[in-house]
């Protein structure tokens, strides 16, 4: 008995499916990410840029402004002085205790003296700004 029941439910399967087939069925849901691969090898190196707006190849423009400062040797005050292609901006007089002391005298345009006040034993340093014409 139990063969025959075995028998008759295998003759049932074998006969449901031979039967026409019905329409695909939608698709699931979309699964999680995978993991993120292995980094590729880098790439051919790029072409050289065009040189910099301030310089080239990376070297800096020189600086636009110099500070000069008067020198003392002997009792006698040296000028500051700016170069020959350079032009004085400003300049200005400091004693030795650092507070501004007196008035510069201006050498043509490109330096500065500073004498000492009357009674001064020490001699003012002139310090001048200069820049490139």
């Amino acid at each position: 008995m139990r063969n025959l029941a075995l028998s008759l439910v295998l003759v049932l399967a074998i006969a449901g499916c031979s039967g026409p087939k019905g329409d695909k069925g939608d698709n699931g849901a979309k699964g999680d990410p995978g993991p993120a691969g292995a980094d590729g090898p880098p790439g051919p190196q790029g072409p050289q840029g065009p040189a910099g707006k301030n310089g080239e190849n990376g070297v800096s423009p020189p600086p636009q402004f110099r500070v000069v400062r008067s020198t003392s040797e002997g009792g006698f005050s040296r000028p500051a002085m700016c170069g020959s292609d350079e032009v004085m901006v400003s300049a200005t007089c400091l004693s030795p205790a650092g507070s501004a002391s007196t008035t510069p005298k201006t050498i043509s345009d490109t330096g500065a003296a500073c004498d000492p006040k009357p009674g001064q034993s020490d001699i003012p340093q002139a310090v001048v700004l200069c820049a490139k014409r």
